[in-house]
């Protein structure tokens, strides 16, 4: 089971923000709340390719499909006595299974009615549209050959069908906020529109003809990632040299010639303005036949785009198409505008830059792909800059992190529609994971990505910062998440590696609950700064990294290789070829980054009877009980309310377990456990190793999943229960591992032990008991914890019922700026639901200001489920409402109040040197009340901040902060 924590739930965001390159990246989650298994995903693969060479692709026969629900041969007008029908293809049984197995391919739109494709949160719309991109991409997908198949479609009644659904979509209100992007989206893609999209074909023509033709190739990569208007010739002149070139060549020519023209922008203002009898669209239309300039054409596009978004709520649904329809045009004009713009400003001041990258994020806004509070957090950095003729590099180097989210905030916009969709289909066609990322180079997001690494790379060089890819300087693509210096094999994450691991430097498609011990990481995608394997790599000085996908080819020939990675505080990233000249480096410091002692003078293992939380406090922790358990009593009594009802069961009650007998073995479970633990001490690092660890490990946590527990014991337990939360079955509780070797002073732990979710009902709670304490002995949480433990059998676990309170939100409070360790700041993420966060998902985050509570996005909640309690117990995924704001100010009042009490009434929070540490709260939002489910200080690695070559590397950094950057001149 996914691990949950805590019983409130905590969340967290994208905190960290991503360079240029990141519009390449997205995030995809899974299709449904349940999915199923990929082990057969081989299989699927192979049948999808034979789909793709079979005269009917996805169909078995061409079928009538009656109106009655009668299925009858292809003879003419076989339905008219069963009330009419519809001819198309009938989905042959292998096409059927793959949609059984969550892969909802081979869709007709003839067949789907708007209740239909609309219904489980849009699946099967979104479906068509993701399987509409395979079709423009990868010349016909499963319907290569079903498409020249009579009957198999009907053009007629797919226009038709797709009518009718997208009417059905904009006459709901959800169209106005939610699903504004999937209505505009749908409108690109589906048929109804009856529109010549002329960049989508162009790239779609670009891609087909690449396929046959390998000698065009690079032509191909040139209209995908550097397009303009130059190209439509360099088609043509392709084309003369060939033989016989086929009429695709110059429908190519053509729609690039239409993206760059913007002939049909003044008669789609005048039609638009005719149909609405406003004559301000008019007025528009007589604008652009000026002949304006590039970046005054921008500008004029940007504010009609956010005019029809701000006034598409006031619309009747017929009109609010035909709104769209005008904005679909408006950015294919735009993206054109954008790539002249960027050509003209190749010598311009850093201010003209900037503010055309101000113009090009209201193109993004006025295209959904910005929310309206993210283009006001744009337009509130940039405006702060109109009136300055200079800034200091500190601040230049802040507006730039700001204007970096914007193309990480269009990514997850996208993510959160169509993520699922993709991560199903992509499955059986890798090239899925391909959408977000073209649709993103098909808008204004392209340019500006190309603009901002202009002013990227001039702030790196202003503050001396290089950062380098084996020897090569790279201006962006490389972003430090966590600061730490490492070496180890170059490889990718293998779930079946194991404790192998961790000593590699291992490259993951994003920031994972999960992770296995490692060296130093690479994520593709930016993940979670506030989840709890960020927060464990932070505290051990591990290295993380998101490497751009320009980068990742570079990694491909350098996989099983030892590598280094460096990230230093200032952000300056070094991957190289690991050798001699790195010794020395390595040789100053090979202790481990932590050392966990157990106190075991201070550890009472007589207390075996479970404990109120109202009798627990701070003094407790690693006494009778974890951290968790013993700080929430604390909390409990210092901030009253605020915590919910819980029961702990000490350690004293595990460690009863561990002294009844091991079977086939001469003592306690215990005695076996240490000279296991010494025998493991004896064998060199290496498979033989690995193996003795998986074997005690499994071996462990099956006797304590099977062993009979003592009847009294039971008793006792349900009895307090009841006394602590009345009948069974009218409560559901947390089942939290709370062990004492977490949330030490230099050690955090988070995240490696289990919590179970919303548990009713005695059995189920013992079985959910007997799961947490085997949970410290998971191959993962032994991985992590072993290394940095002188005494690994004292390993107790105690274990925290805590009470449910179904939660609206949750999320986690960071009493520092994360970035800089700014006390006057806190850092929040929050997400709906309850589990939110910790296991990366993309939340609201916030850095909030503790004096007036001035409040900065970092990044919106971009999760597309939610998960929720079950009445019956468990958890399930539900989607998520996709509110543009999250926190109100009155529950960031609340957060704030507890903030600013923590130092006077908490102040035992401290680091591994025992100075005052930010606390890291783990709170929940239920009918608007805060409870706090969790305290632990927010621990860095001190090594990593202190390490001589990650200090040298931002020596520069630091000695050019307060320099003046004339934004006058050219970068």
């Amino acid at each position: 089971m996914p691990r949950l924590e805590p019983h409130l739930a905590t969340a967290s965001g994208r905190i960290a923000v991503g360079l240029a390159s990141s519009l390449l990246l997205f995030s995809a989650w899974s299709f449904a709340a349940n999915p199923p298994p990929a082990s057969n995903d081989a299989d699927h693969r192979r049948a999808v390719d034979a789909m793709i060479e079979q005269r009917l692709g996805p169909f078995s026969a061409v079928r009538w499909f009656c109106a009655d629900g009668t299925i009858l041969p292809p003879v003419a007008y076989a339905c008219r006595p069963h009330g009419g029908g519809r001819q198309h293809g009938q989905r042959s049984p292998q096409a059927e299974a793959l949609r059984a197995a969550g892969i909802p391919l081979a869709n007709l739109l003839a067949e789907l009615s708007p209740e239909l494709a609309l219904a489980q949160n849009d699946r099967l719309l979104k479906a068509v549209l993701v399987e509409q991109y395979l079709v423009s991409t990868q010349d016909g997908w499963i319907f290569r050959q079903s498409r020249y198949q009579r009957g198999a479609t009907q053009i007629e009644d797919e226009v038709a069908a797709a009518t009718r659904i997208l009417t059905a979509l904009a006459s709901e209100e959800r169209s106005v906020q939610r699903d504004f992007l999937l209505l505009r989206e749908a409108l690109r893609r589906l048929p109804a529109a009856g529109r010549d999209a002329s960049l989508d074909r162009a790239r779609a023509l670009a891609g087909t003809l690449a396929e046959r033709d390998p000698g065009f190739a690079s032509l191909r990569n040139k209209i995908h990632s550097r397009p303009d208007a130059q190209d439509a010739q360099a088609v043509r002149r392709y084309a003369s040299r060939l033989s016989r070139p086929s009429d695709d060549y110059a429908q190519l020519a053509a729609a690039i010639d239409a993206v760059y023209s913007g002939r049909s922008v003044a008669e789609a203002l005048d039609d638009f303005a005719s149909a609405l009898r406003n004559p301000a669209y008019a007025e528009y239309a007589r604008t652009w036949r000026q002949n304006l300039p590039a970046q005054a054409r921008l500008a004029l596009l940007g504010e009609i785009l956010e005019r029809l978004r701000e006034r598409y709520a006031s619309l009747a649904p017929g009109r609010r198409l035909r709104a769209l329809e005008l904005s679909l045009t408006l950015e294919e004009a735009a993206f054109a505008a954008a790539r002249e713009t960027v050509a003209a400003l190749s010598d311009a001041s850093r201010a003209a830059r900037l503010d055309a990258l101000g113009k090009m994020g209201l193109i993004l806004s006025g295209a959904g792909l910005l929310s309206p509070r993210e283009r006001a957090e744009l337009d509130n950095g940039l405006r702060a800059l109109a009136t300055r003729d200079s800034i200091p590099l500190r601040e230049y180097r802040a507006k730039i992190a700001l204007l970096e989210r914007i193309p990480v905030w269009a990514s997850n916009r996208l993510s959160f529609q169509l993520g699922e969709t993709i991560r199903a289909f992509a499955r059986v066609a890798p090239a899925a994971e391909g959408l977000i990322p073209d649709r993103l180079r098909a808008s204004a997001a392209l340019s500006y990505g190309e603009l901002l690494e202009t002013l990227s790379a001039d702030a790196d060089r202003l503050s001396g910062v290089r950062h380098e890819l084996f020897g090569q300087t790279v201006s962006s693509g490389l972003r430090a998440l966590n600061p730490g210096l490492a070496r180890g094999t170059l490889r990718t994450l293998n779930s079946d590696a194991g404790l192998s691991q961790q000593h590699g430097i291992v490259l993951v498609p994003e920031s994972i609950a999960d992770l296995p011990p490692v060296a130093g990481i690479l994520t593709a995608a930016e993940g979670n700064a506030l989840s709890h394997v960020q927060l464990l790599a932070r505290n051990l000085g591990v290295p993380n990294v998101v490497i751009g996908q320009r980068w990742l080819g570079t990694l491909d020939p350098l996989m099983g290789r030892s590598v280094v990675l460096a990230a230093s505080p200032g952000g300056v990233v070094r991957l190289a070829h690991d050798g001699p000249e790195w010794a020395t480096v390595f040789a100053r410091d090979t202790s481990p980054a932590v050392t966990i002692q157990v106190d075991l003078d201070k550890l009472d293992l007589g207390a075996r009877q479970l404990i109120p939380l109202d009798q627990l406090r701070a003094r407790d922790s690693g006494r009778l009980v974890g951290p968790k358990a013993a700080k929430l009593g604390e909390l409990n009594a210092r901030f009253s309310g605020r915590v919910s009802p819980g029961l702990a069961l000490p350690f004293g009650a595990f460690r009863a377990l561990l002294e009844r007998p091991m079977p086939g073995e001469s003592g306690s479970v215990f005695d076996w456990m240490r000279a296991s633990y010494a025998q493991l001490r004896r064998l060199p690092e290496g498979a033989q190793r690995s193996a003795f660890s998986r074997a005690f490990l499994a071996r462990l946590r099956s006797w304590i999943g099977s062993t009979e527990l003592d009847p009294e014991f039971l008793r006792s337990l349900r009895q307090a229960l009841e006394t602590q939360f009345g009948a069974q079955g009218s409560f559901g509780v947390f089942v939290r591992s709370d062990t004492n070797v977490e949330d030490l002073p230099g050690f955090t732990g988070a995240g490696l032990n289990l919590t179970v979710p919303h548990v009713v009902g005695f059995n189920a709670i013992v079985q959910a008991i007997r799961d947490v304490w085997a949970s410290p002995f998971t191959e993962r949480a032994f991985g992590w914890r072993q290394a940095l433990m002188d005494q690994p059998e004292h390993v107790y676990a105690a274990v925290l019922l805590h009470q449910t309170v179904p939660a609206q939100l949750s999320g986690v409070m960071i009493t520092a700026d994360l970035e800089t360790g700014d006390p006057a700041f806190v850092t929040v993420a929050v997400n709906e639901g309850v589990g939110g966060g910790v296991e990366g998902q993309a939340a609201e985050s916030l850095r909030i200001a503790l004096d007036n509570g001035a409040v900065e996005l970092l990044a919106s909640a971009t999760e597309s489920r939610r998960r929720v309690v079950q009445a019956g117990g468990g958890t399930v995924l539900e989607p998520a409402s996709g509110a543009e704001r999250l926190l109100t100010p009155k529950l960031i009042d609340q957060l704030l109040e507890v903030a600013r009490q923590l130092p006077s009434k908490y102040p035992q929070l401290v680091d591994a040197q025992g100075r005052r540490a930010p606390a890291d709260v783990e709170f929940a939002i239920a009918d608007g009340k805060l409870y706090l489910n969790q305290i632990r200080p927010f621990l860095q690695s001190d090594r990593a901040r202190r390490n001589a070559f990650l200090l040298e590397l931002d020596r520069e950094l630091s000695t050019h902060a307060d320099r003046q950057v004339d934004l006058r001149a050219a970068p």
